[in-house]
């Protein structure tokens, strides 16, 4: 049985053009847009560039991005607030 080689990046964007048709589906006939909020809790470089990497392509399939940003020294309560306003929105 031969290797089957998966092509990653075409898969990707065989995925983000189907995500891109869906998005403009719901928008053009239900009136919804989707989108993606990120709450980002102190200033770690890599979790940084980790969020910016999916509000990239959020924004390329036509998702709108909330961005909220804490710092380190956020409590949990405030933290699950911002949760609770996001989920209320």
């Amino acid at each position: 049985m031969s290797p089957i080689i998966i092509d990653g990046k075409a898969t990707a964007a065989a995925i983000e053009d189907e995500l891109k048709e869906e998005v403009s589906r719901l928008q053009a006939e239900d009136g919804i847009l989707p989108g993606l909020a990120v709450i980002l809790v102190g200033a770690r470089v890599d979790s940084a560039t980790y969020v910016r990497m999916k509000k990239m392509t959020a924004s390329a399939i036509g998702i709108h991005s909330v961005d909220v940003n804490l710092p380190d020294t956020v409590s949990q309560d405030e933290l699950l607030a911002e949760v609770a306003k996001l989920n209320a929105d």
